[in-house]
């Protein structure tokens, strides 16, 4: 029994991996903790704290989006930061192709933007199937056209 103990804590040490540190070379599922990704060095960091993920992502990075798994800007946090501000045009700056990998497919249910940029979810991976408008903000992403809460598996920032 005591063998069994050991060999479960040990598989839950391991299976934490990089996120025991807080600290992560790329995106990983981080489950409840809150992350943040740089989107020019493609750094994620996660903790147990919005603040504490936000730490050693980068020189003079900018929160450009923060995705929230509950309506009302609430519940588990991912943050999106980069070096500079959007432009005002939706051109299409930044991009993720594929929410799964960070663990947040089909999980987004508010989301606000920052410094001037904007979101377009898609509901599938790499860009594919429909896709929402541009999004400022919502804090109840259900209201948003067709329905984008829980559903994005995808996502441009401009």
């Amino acid at each position: 029994m005591r063998r069994n103990v050991v060999i479960a804590a040990l598989a839950a040490a391991l299976s934490v991996g990089p996120l025991a540190g807080f600290a992560s070379a790329g995106p990983a599922d981080a489950g409840d903790l809150h992350c943040v990704t740089n989107l020019d060095t493609k750094v994620t960091r996660c903790a147990t704290t919005p603040e504490a993920a936000k730490q050693d992502v980068g020189p003079a990075a900018l929160t450009i989006a923060i995705f929230y798994d509950g309506t009302g800007y609430s519940g588990t946090t991912y943050t999106w930061v980069q070096a500079h501000a959007c432009t005002p045009s939706y051109d299409e700056e930044w991009q993720w192709d594929d929410l799964s990998g960070i663990g947040w497919n089909n999980r987004v249910s508010s989301v606000h933007t920052y410094n001037q940029c904007d979101v377009k979810f898609f509901d599938g991976f790499n860009f594919t199937g429909a896709s929402s408008t541009w999004i400022d903000q919502s804090s109840n992403l259900g209201t948003m056209g067709t329905g984008w809460s829980n559903r994005a598996g995808s996502v441009k920032f401009s």
